[in-house]
């Protein structure tokens, strides 16, 4: 039998849920009043909600303007992911083999990047970037690759306010646009030290049937450039192949 109390509890789970769901495509975020406009609450309903879900890191609130899904819930993404992270993992061995260097996988959250998986180089100088931690989109090889999947506009809509300069050579968001077509031509992106000082990066896309996904060989920047161009074949092979045992197995 159920409750007046029971019918309360699954009302507030469904609003919450329409509250996220709302949010799912806006890595900007939206104010109280776009949401409650969209999901047709009153604005204190909506307000109640939010400072709930944001209390458990589900949502983020970034002042008036905008209220986005937050870490909490970005984390439990990779659970959704662990086929692909599973089934990659030796082939991510194999490119780290190959190329001396960390390979990492990558999925795309709003305007972050969440680590899928991480396998570090066995090198003494070498970079270990953590899994279930985040990058920034705009500053990071793995980030560029997923950006160029987008039209130009988009880039600029989605990006807009959130570029920062986290070392002396992060692009600004035209320079990073600019980049974007050689980027579509080529099929690989990079990162010259725009994310780290003193690292570099050569990523890839990997199209599945979870999505799309980056996958990155990360190392001291003079060791990456150095061997840029046989870090860009092994990742290609490596993707290749990659992508016809996830579409094999689907």
């Amino acid at each position: 039998m159920t409750t007046d109390n029971d019918r309360s509890g699954i009302q507030v789970i469904s609003r919450a849920a329409a509250i996220l769901r709302c949010l799912e495509n806006e890595p900007a975020g939206l104010s109280l009043g776009a949401i409650a406009k969209r999901i047709e609450l009153p604005r204190s309903t909506v307000q109640r909600l939010v400072d709930a879900l944001a209390l458990e890191q589900l949502l983020e609130v970034r002042g008036a303007g905008g209220v986005c899904l937050g870490p909490a819930l970005m984390r439990l993404a990779t659970h959704s992911h662990v086929d692909v992270s599973q089934l990659a993992r030796p082939f991510m061995e194999d490119l780290s083999r190959l190329t001396g260097e960390t390979t990492v996988l990558l999925y795309a959250s709003g305007v972050e990047l969440l680590i899928l998986h991480t396998v570090v180089s066995a090198r003494e100088l070498r970079v270990s970037p953590g899994t279930g931690n985040f990058l920034r989109l705009y500053a990071s090889s793995g980030g560029k690759i997923l950006l160029a999947r987008k039209t130009d506009e988009q880039v600029r809509q989605l990006l807009d306010g959130h570029i920062e300069a986290l070392t002396p050579f992060t692009l600004d968001l035209e320079q990073l646009v600019a980049q974007l077509p050689q980027i579509r031509t080529e099929g690989f992106a990079y990162d010259r030290q725009e994310h780290v000082q003193g690292v570099g990066g050569v990523a890839t896309g990997l199209d599945t049937p979870q999505g799309t996904f980056a996958m990155t060989v990360v190392g001291p920047a003079w060791r990456i450039e150095q061997h840029r161009d046989s870090i860009r074949e092994q990742l290609g092979r490596v993707r290749d192949d990659l992508s016809n045992a996830l579409h094999s197995k689907d």
